[in-house]
């Protein structure tokens, strides 16, 4: 594939691109979010904060956790600013590491749920590349 078939893209193919890409990271957050408060069992998440070392009110920081991934969702639908992209790559950064580290079988699960963060990370620097703000804008 050659970068000239990237360059000759028209503005409003670029638009769709970026919006499906939007709304793509922003139902990855708002599933997590669900899926981790309503349908996961509680007992099994707790294990895995106790497992990276968060034993003083894991209970606080399960909530908070899917209270943040619930934000990123919404502010990925409603915001598109870069330093948001940025955010949300630290945030996937961290919770890579810390996962990497104390609960090393999820890098070698069958599904790859941390090999997938790749995607995930370079999609949110197209999208923080995408909505950064030209010196004529500032």
């Amino acid at each position: 594939m050659s970068a000239g078939r990237f360059a000759a893209i028209d503005a409003a193919t670029f638009t769709r691109l970026y919006w499906c890409m939007r709304l793509g990271i922003a139902f990855i957050w708002l599933w997590t979010a669900w899926v981790s408060w309503y349908v996961h069992p509680h007992a099994a998440s707790l294990d895995w904060l106790r497992r990276s070392g968060i034993t003083y009110q894991t209970g606080l920081v399960f909530a908070a956790s899917c209270l943040l991934d619930l934000a990123m969702g919404i502010a990925s639908c409603m915001f598109g600013r870069a330093w948001i992209w940025w955010a949300q790559c630290a945030l996937v950064g961290a919770y890579t590491v810390v996962i990497l580290v104390s609960l090393p079988e999820f890098l070698v699960h069958p599904f790859g749920p941390i090999v997938k963060n790749i995607a995930v990370l370079l999609c949110l620097v197209m999208l923080a590349l995408a909505d950064r703000k030209t010196p004529a804008e500032n």
